[in-house]
């Protein structure tokens, strides 16, 4: 579902006083979310107070001769394009990314300061590096082949690395998910001879993911990762990471003979664009809560840490896993998954007379699996309204608030003030 006002504030901001609040929706319970970092790209340009517009290396690519070049993006009606071009002659990059060695070696050409690329292609990689948390995108993967589009964590290490959604042109229903670290904890021992496997594959879904805006996410938390589409849970990693990572958004072109081959073919469209509609990041508890607080060299000894669920005492939307893959998917551990719930605070037109109106956002399940309600303090109740496609909740006034959220025999309350 697309953003259904033009504008969002996030807490924080100056004309907002609402905060953004979110509810991992489970079997035996209901958790509730902090809002950390976000963006959804209403501004004209890219905020570079929290994004790099290229890798901070450079991000030349010498084998393969491409670019992540900066003009490659651009944001316009809330959303950003992240483009892919092919470029037909010498392009001008800074003298420190050209590894002159490198570029001799792959017959990069080289001519003052400008190399022969055949591709430019785009990324955004935040300045804020974040150590567990719920991390989403609500993304439109492009088709066509070669086409290579991810959504990604990457350690201060330069060595960890998550990849929520990595994605292929060629194959519009399928997902590709995995880990890398230092000690190869993407290898796993599998049956029935224990010969060592990568934990991460291909998850094929029942619906096509390319050209069709689809939420992908995953929660890191000490020992544990698992990812979703859509709020349907895909997979399931037991294990840690060293070092606090930065969020990624990239659009690449792969190329025949290297990593996610086959590259582009005479039917592949140029420019290609891989639109955001937003990225954000949510908190369990503040950083320095968490079971480890040293960031930089700590142990993969962590105890799990457990969920703050609310109130303890499942359906699931359209899209589900078409084919189970081979040491990704966790049946027992995923069984308890249920959904996400979020509400995004909007600015309305004042003449409506309202004080706060939320946008509520179902991930993984529908408004008939939640009953969602909010009381004043007068004991007046007020239920989401229907507002194009979605729904909304209009609050008249300021004030103290209680939010209750029921999902079978589960129920969860919050307070807040507007």
């Amino acid at each position: 579902m697309k953003k259904l006002l033009i504008i969002l504030f996030f807490a924080g901001q100056l004309h907002a006083q609402l905060e953004p609040r979110m509810f991992q929706i489970k079997t035996d319970g209901i958790v509730a979310w902090n809002y950390y970092f976000g963006d959804d790209f209403e501004n004209p340009n890219v905020d570079e107070s929290k994004w790099h517009k290229r890798y901070p290396w450079g991000g030349l690519l010498a084998d393969q001769k491409q670019y992540a070049a900066p003009e490659m993006l651009s944001q316009s009606g809330g959303i950003l394009h992240l483009k892919a071009n092919e470029n037909k002659g010498f392009y001008p990059v800074e003298d420190w990314m050209i590894n002159r060695e490198e570029a001799k070696k792959h017959g990069l050409e080289i001519q003052g300061n400008t190399v022969k690329l055949d591709y430019l292609t785009s990324c955004i990689w935040s300045k804020q590096a974040f150590r567990y948390g719920y991390f989403e995108i609500r993304a439109k993967a492009p088709s066509g082949q070669g086409l290579w589009p991810a959504f990604w964590l990457y350690g201060q290490n330069s060595k960890d690395e998550i990849d929520f959604m990595e994605m292929k042109g060629e194959r519009p229903n399928e997902v590709h998910i995995d880990v890398h670290c230092p000690d190869s904890c993407e290898k796993v021992s599998a049956k029935p001879f224990g010969l060592p496997k990568n934990w991460g594959g291909w998850v094929k879904m029942n619906q096509q993911l390319t050209d069709e805006f689809v939420t992908y996410s995953g929660v890191w938390l000490p020992g544990s990762l698992t990812y979703y589409v859509n709020g349907v849970p895909v997979s399931h990693y037991a294990g840690d990471f060293d070092t606090p990572m930065n969020v990624i958004a990239n659009l690449a072109v792969a190329r025949d003979g290297f990593a996610f081959n086959p590259g582009p073919n005479a039917e592949t469209k140029f420019p290609s664009d891989y639109q955001v509609d937003y990225i954000r990041v949510w908190k369990l508890v503040s950083d320095n809560e968490y079971k480890t607080n040293k960031f930089l060299g700590a142990t993969k000894t962590i105890a799990p840490l457990k969920y703050p669920v609310v109130n303890a005492s499942a359906s699931k939307e359209e899209i589900r896993i078409k084919r189970k893959v081979r040491f990704v998917y966790d049946k027992k551990q995923l069984s308890e998954e249920s959904g996400f719930l979020s509400f995004v605070p909007m600015l309305t037109n004042a003449e409506q007379g309202f004080a706060g109106t939320y946008q509520i956002l179902y991930n993984g399940i529908s408004a008939s699996d939640v009953k969602i309600s909010v009381k004043d303090s007068a004991r007046n109740i007020f239920y989401p309204t229907p507002f194009n496609e979605g729904f909304i909740l209009n609050l008249p006034k300021k004030g103290e608030y209680q939010l209750i959220i029921e999902s079978g025999k589960n129920r969860a309350t919050c307070n807040f003030t507007i």
